[in-house]
């Protein structure tokens, strides 16, 4: 059906000043923004008092699964979201083959809470990602980078070692390969085996095949803590040398050491641009960040993958325990590190901090990190609260980094309990420029819109113009609230009104429709 939103304030996702009119679809576009309100009609919606905006734009996810499991999610249209980019922090589903793929299939179903339901699913590249995605309805568009550890995987495995000429080559055509197809870039996890593997060479080659797509190089960092600085001056050479548009993701500083130093942090990125690197960064507006706990293990006890981790964590050598010891002590202590979900096999522990299962298992916070990373097999999910406010907002100020959610588009009835990341990181940010008075509301709009579609290269979305496609969010900036709490995150946020997703409503007064009218989107 065709619709007309009349009577809101439009806010484009510019920056431009918004202004009081109506909003025409038709045929699953938008035909018109006008300033005339006095419309009648059966789909004619009134909606006085509300911000008509583009449909917001995620492109920091982790949901590529979403496209291809039955019924897709639920989080991410209850907040507006009409489009996410998957494959983030060097993790995606693909490139594989025979040869790797039970290698892969594990590193991502431990590095990542939503995965692929089927777990025979045969995903080689990015035609049969769409082939399987083809089979399923799901609510929200889905666009993909390529992970560089899954990228490398498939083509040397979990070696800790330079890539051969050969191989790198190998990567490079493979790279090539998906970009054609329709990917966005690459993305780094430079905290993952294998993509930790990877060099400053291996990073710039591939940065070279990325420049001539125009497409981005987005990174999970090194080290977001004591090391964050020199981490963003890698990205920053990166971008130097191969003159690709590197970004970095979830901008942040952990561990009380850092915190108060965001100016610095962002001068060094300003100085770089003005230098000529092409350089952008994204943010999610929390104090917590979420992972897995082997986040806290070395990267060399993690090389060989999973089993090898598991057997290093067996044998507890001195290294192995002063590394963990001092990875814990970056990320705030015992009490600041929460399991939220431990595989099953621990249950007493989900929604404890190592502090309280280091009472319970009566052990030290080392050993007893050790101890549910044993049970769990290495896939208890766990959030870190090694963040400062300050810092957070004044990175949110800045109008050239873009929000997103760093989450998975999972449904309410999930058995554990994740980030409230998930379910209410839009509304969490306009809930929080409304209540510091950050920026006004087309700066916000902005930052959630036409910032990330143009910073991933998204044409056709991410701005309200006649012709683009009517992606559209319309919410209520008085009212609009994230209600997850880390203690129980599985709860839908309030304020969002009316979803479209090329122009048929998915979301109605608040309340989810039938209509699912995802795609899997190309560059």
């Amino acid at each position: 059906m065709d619709y007309i939103l009349k009577n809101g304030l439009i806010v484009d996702g510019t920056g431009e000043k918004p202004f009081i009119g109506s909003v025409i679809i038709k045929d699953g576009k938008i035909s018109e923004l006008t300033e005339k309100v006095d419309f009648d009609g059966e789909n004619v919606i009134d909606v006085e008092g509300k911000v008509i905006a583009p449909g917001f734009i995620d492109i920091h996810t982790h949901s590529d699964a979403s496209a291809i499991n039955l019924g897709g999610g639920e989080a991410y249209i209850n907040q507006g979201v009409t489009t996410e980019i998957g494959g983030n922090c060097g993790i995606s589903l693909f490139p594989a083959n025979d040869t790797y793929r039970d290698e892969i299939n594990n590193f991502y179903s431990r590095t990542v809470e939503l995965v692929p339901t089927d777990k025979n699913l045969k995903i080689n590249n990015f035609e049969d990602y769409v082939d399987e995605s083809l089979k399923n309805d799901f609510s929200v568009n889905v666009g993909l980078l390529i992970g560089h550890g899954t990228l490398r995987a498939s083509v040397m495995g979990f070696a800790d070692r330079k890539a051969t000429d050969e191989e790198m080559e190998a990567m490079k055509k493979s790279l090539e390969d998906e970009l054609n197809s329709g990917a966005f870039g690459m993305s780094l996890g430079l905290i993952y085996p294998p993509s930790t593997y990877g060099d400053l060479d291996e990073f710039v080659e591939l940065g070279k095949v990325l420049k001539k797509h125009d497409a981005i190089l987005a990174a999970h960092i090194r080290n977001e803590g004591p090391r964050v600085f020199e981490s963003v001056e890698e990205m920053i050479e990166i971008g130097r040398r191969s003159e690709a548009h590197v970004h970095v993701s979830h901008l942040k500083l952990m561990g009380t050491s850092q915190w108060g130093r965001s100016d610095e942090l962002l001068k060094l990125i300003d100085d770089a641009r003005s230098e000529g690197v092409n350089i952008t960064a994204d943010q999610y507006p929390y104090e917590a960040s979420s992972t897995g706990l082997t986040a806290l293990v070395p990267s060399w006890a993690l090389s060989g993958g999973n089993e090898a981790m598991l057997k290093n964590l067996e044998e507890r050598s001195d290294r192995l325990i002063s590394d963990i010891e001092n990875e814990l002590k970056n990320r705030g202590g015992a009490d600041r590190v929460l399991i939220t979900h431990s595989n099953g096999t621990l249950e007493n522990i989900n929604n404890k901090t190592l502090a309280e299962i280091s009472e319970i298992l009566d052990k030290n916070p080392v050993d007893s990190a050790i101890e549910v990373l044993l049970n769990s097999k290495g896939e208890a999910a766990t959030v870190y609260f090694s963040m400062n406010e300050e810092d957070i907002l004044n990175i949110m100020r800045r109008t050239d980094i873009a929000l997103v959610s760093d989450g998975d588009d999972f449904n309410y009835d999930i058995e554990f309990n994740p980030h409230p990341r998930n379910f209410g990181t839009f509304p969490k940010f306009f809930q929080t420029v409304r209540e510091h008075n950050l920026m006004p509301i087309e700066s916000a709009v902005y930052k959630a819109t036409g910032l990330p579609a143009s910073m991933i290269g998204i044409k056709n979305r991410g701005i309200l113009k006649a012709g683009n496609i009517a992606d559209i969010t319309v919410f209520d900036v008085d009212r609009i609230t994230d209600n997850s709490r880390f203690e129980d995150s599985k709860q839908k946020p309030s304020g969002i009104e009316y979803v479209f997703v090329a122009g048929e409503c998915s979301i109605f007064k608040g309340e989810k429709t039938d209509v699912k009218n995802g795609v899997v989107v190309r560059k």
